[in-house]
């Protein structure tokens, strides 16, 4: 025999944590029958307001689910330390509660049919929701709801966005969050989009969660360029356009948001194992007159000093790439330049791609050299026109 509760989640946006009745009767469950066999009684005995076709069964000591269509025996590994005191002389319950998948279709619907204070109440109560029971997060990923997060936010005002954004940080806490966002590109497009709203904490928020996106694993950072190119394509702008706004001070003087933008940049770049993707994002900020940005930031006087660092890793990072700092990595910067592309010929291991910068500056340099002597006498060649090379050669060897 064991003690037994209910939860009262039947409405997720106002359960309670607390399990009922504060003293818990005992129920003899059998160990060699499948537990659905064994609700019915269960049920009774707790009078749970709960659909019987809606239960669930769960741990109260580690908050694991019991499979229903399975015996307590062949589910020993999960009821380890059930019998152990829990401390202050109570004893661990079985708790019966609503399924996971239907609190969360519960969630998803009344997101999407709700207005007003009910959704602005609805929104509040969803990162909570999330903390409380961290398994509603991977039936909430598989039920499509970051779709309906995306929607809602879409249509919202920066309030419904913020609760939506502190919601979206909590399902990203978790593996199997952080999966699904990964695994659905529109959710980074949203937050992309967001950090060129006019409300600050919005495009802090949004910043700081791309930021948890990008330094999660390497391979991120394809996927957050891919969706930055979605989204300033679809508005006929170069991709970064938004990250260069918020650069450019478009919005005032805001030191704090400059820091996550630009070390949003550097985190994105040093995910990138290639040079044409490293050069392609880097070529497009320069267009965008990031080196203009950079100087004026670093040539500042009392600038931030965080601020200063950032731009100082790019520069760095950009200098070290392009070959023109004689080889030594900066301490910020990966050791080792970036491998060719894949796909390209061989010959790109002797010919490295450079950065528009370093293009733009090689050809700078060629223009501004002194002539050589030999160059300053000689007339320019033209195709069928002027004394050939043999003629030249001729009236150069006369006294």
């Amino acid at each position: 025999a064991c003690r037994v509760q209910f939860l009262d989640d039947t409405d997720p946006f106002s359960s309670t944590s607390f399990p009922e009745p504060s003293r818990p009767p005992l129920y003899a469950f059998r160990r060699d029958l499948p537990l659905a066999t064994q609700l019915p009684a269960l049920h009774r005995l707790l009078r749970a307001p709960h659909k019987l076709d809606d239960c669930a069964l769960q741990l109260s000591h580690n908050g694991a689910y019991l499979d229903l269509e399975s015996t307590l025996a062949e589910q020993k590994d999960d009821l380890e330390g059930f019998q152990e005191d829990s401390g202050r002389g109570k004893k661990h319950s079985i708790i019966l509660r609503t399924q996971l998948s239907v609190r969360v279709h519960a969630c998803i619907e009344k997101l999407y049919n709700s207005n007003g204070r009910e959704l602005r109440r609805a929104l509040f109560s969803l990162k909570q929701i999330f903390q409380d029971d961290k398994d509603l997060v991977h039936e909430f990923v598989v039920a499509e709801g970051l779709t309906c997060l995306i929607k809602v936010g879409a249509e919202a005002d920066q309030n419904y966005q913020n609760y939506i954004l502190r919601a979206l940080g909590q399902i990203m806490l978790y593996v199997d969050g952080m999966n699904g966002v990964i695994n659905h590109n529109e959710t980074i497009q949203w937050l992309y989009t967001l950090i060129g709203s006019k409300f600050r904490l919005v495009v802090k928020t949004a910043l700081k969660l791309l930021l948890v996106f990008v330094e999660y694993t390497e391979s991120n950072a394809p996927l957050l360029i891919q969706a930055v190119s979605v989204v300033d394509e679809k508005r006929g702008l170069k991709p970064w356009s938004n990250v260069m706004e918020i650069l450019e001070e478009k919005e005032g003087i805001d030191t704090e948001l400059l820091v996550y933008a630009m070390t949003l940049v550097n985190k994105t770049l040093a995910g990138l194992p290639d040079q044409d993707s490293f050069y392609d994002v880097v070529d497009c900020l320069e267009e965008l007159g990031i080196e203009a940005v950079s100087q004026r930031h670093l040539n500042k006087k009392g600038a931030d000093l965080d601020l200063v660092e950032q731009f100082n890793i790019y520069e760095m990072t950009l200098r070290h790439e392009d070959g023109d700092d004689n080889g030594e990595a900066p301490p910020s910067c990966r050791k080792d330049r970036r491998r060719a592309s894949l796909g390209c010929p061989e010959r790109r291991g002797l010919e490295r791609r450079r950065s528009r910068r370093h293009s733009v500056q090689a050809v700078k340099s060629t223009l501004s050299a002194p002539a050589s002597p030999c160059a300053q006498g000689s007339p320019p060649f033209a195709h069928g026109h002027g004394p050939g090379i043999d003629e030249l050669s001729e009236k150069g060897a006369e006294p």
